[in-house]
């Protein structure tokens, strides 16, 4: 009974959209705001693409945020680089070609890359006025971040990936998308929900609007995602669980769930379990709407030496530098594995234009290119950190690319500079 009225209080505390945030909510820098406006950025266009190399270092400062902390001062900072040279090696663009470094600084738009291998420091790039101390937006890449964290209470029996998402919040069931879907599919990117574009974007703007994403929130009936979630369709042309379509609002339900059954806001839950338990060197700005609800799918503003640190713990099978297991070992080699199921939603998929061999599940990527086999997380505009576990080499670069999901630009860079970097950093360990 205690458990049911305990159910019950969590449940009406997330159908009223404010997540009972227990961290200070952080208010946009009116100061920054006013300075770039004279370069006509504002809350509302700071996200387009000819802005990035202005913003993708100081996107918490556009809208609310939360501090997630560290909690430590057991930090296992990377030290004593070996050296890799970028400009000894080449890639080709299409016009033939280019040393790795004007590659990857001219071409593609990149800002900070950090190489490592076995947990150690190889090398790191800074460009652009950015530093190893510089937070950077993830993008998208903060939808894996996220379900790291769901894997660790899927492990504790707390999620159950093969039930309804219905099963944990029932709000959806006004949602003709997410009542058919398991968490699994939704995790996955196949639970065959259908989002209408507003137009003139890619996304429906009532979703970025209770998010404050460009500012405040023109739509006040709906007050939290899980209010816009229960509006959205389902496809007409794949049922749930056969079509991989990549949709951000799947993601924020996968971060529902985890504050349903843990009775606790996303942000102070993944600090608890991934964020101080790392060993990462910053603390991380996760950026949110104004009630402290942070964007699960988009909002981590953290350094490139932390998510390579993150890729480290995956390829060190869920360990930490110091032999803590963080991440379930279970969900590491699922993912590596794949099915059936997510094999053949990717055929059907956009991204078969870069390569056929390839899955997408549970928030995360892995790649077969050029006889390497690696872990993905990916971000548009060019965030994209690979892991290698038979090498033990993490990449992470960020970018600032005009270019949204630029075909071109994550093409390089999937099959030029990732495998190039991969077999040099190989070879010169092995002299």
């Amino acid at each position: 009974m205690k458990k049911q009225i305990l159910s019950a209080l969590i449940g009406l505390t997330i159908v009223s959209g404010s997540a009972f945030a227990a961290k200070e909510v952080h208010k946009p820098d009116q100061n920054f705001i006013s300075v770039i406006a004279e370069a006509g950025i504002t809350q509302e266009n700071w996200d387009n693409g000819k802005n990035s190399k202005l913003i993708m270092k100081n996107a918490y400062r556009m809208t609310p945020h939360v501090e997630v902390s560290t909690r430590s001062n057991d930090v296992h900072r990377l030290e004593n680089p070996v050296g890799f040279d970028l400009a000894s090696y080449q890639g080709n663009d299409f016009d033939g070609p280019l040393s790795l470094d004007i590659l990857m600084r001219d071409r593609l738009n990149m800002e900070t890359v950090v190489i490592t291998k076995d947990g150690k420091l190889i090398d790191e790039y800074y460009w652009n006025g950015t530093s190893k101390d510089s937070t950077h937006l993830q993008m998208s890449v903060t939808k894996s971040f996220t379900s790291l964290t769901a894997s660790i209470f899927a492990a504790k029996g707390m999620i159950d990936m093969s039930k309804p998402i219905t099963d944990y919040l029932p709000e959806l069931k006004a949602s003709k998308g997410f009542s058919r879907a398991t968490v699994q599919e939704v995790a996955d990117m196949r639970s065959g929900i259908k989002i209408n574009f507003s137009e003139g974007l890619l996304w429906d703007d009532r979703m970025s609007n209770v998010q404050n994403w460009n500012g405040e929130n023109k739509y006040p009936e709906l007050k939290g995602i899980i209010d816009f979630a229960s509006l959205v369709g389902e496809r007409d042309d794949h049922g749930a669980g056969e079509y991989y379509d990549y949709q951000c609002t799947n993601t924020e339900m996968l971060a529902k769930v985890v504050e349903r059954v843990t009775g606790d806001t996303m942000s102070d839950v993944f600090e608890e379990n991934i964020w101080s338990k790392v060993g990462f060197e910053h603390d991380a700005k996760w950026m949110s709407n104004n009630d402290g609800e942070v964007i699960a799918s988009g909002g981590l503003n953290i350094t490139t030496r932390d998510v390579n640190r993150m890729m480290f713990v995956l390829i060190n099978e869920g360990k930490n530098l110091k032999g803590e297991q963080i991440i379930p070992k279970k969900f590491i080699d699922n993912l590596l594995e794949g099915d059936d199921d997510v094999r053949s939603a990717w055929l059907l998929g956009k991204e078969t234009v870069i390569t056929n061999d390839a899955w997408y599940k549970d928030q995360i990527r892995v790649f077969n290119i050029e006889g390497h086999k690696f872990i993905a997380f990916f971000g548009i505009h060019g965030q994209i950190t690979v892991g290698e576990l038979s090498t033990g080499i993490v990449i992470a670069m960020n970018s600032a690319q005009d270019e949204m999901e630029g075909i071109r630009a994550f093409g390089i860079t999937l099959k030029q500079v990732i495998p190039t970097i991969l077999k040099g950093v190989s070879a010169e360990a092995a002299k």
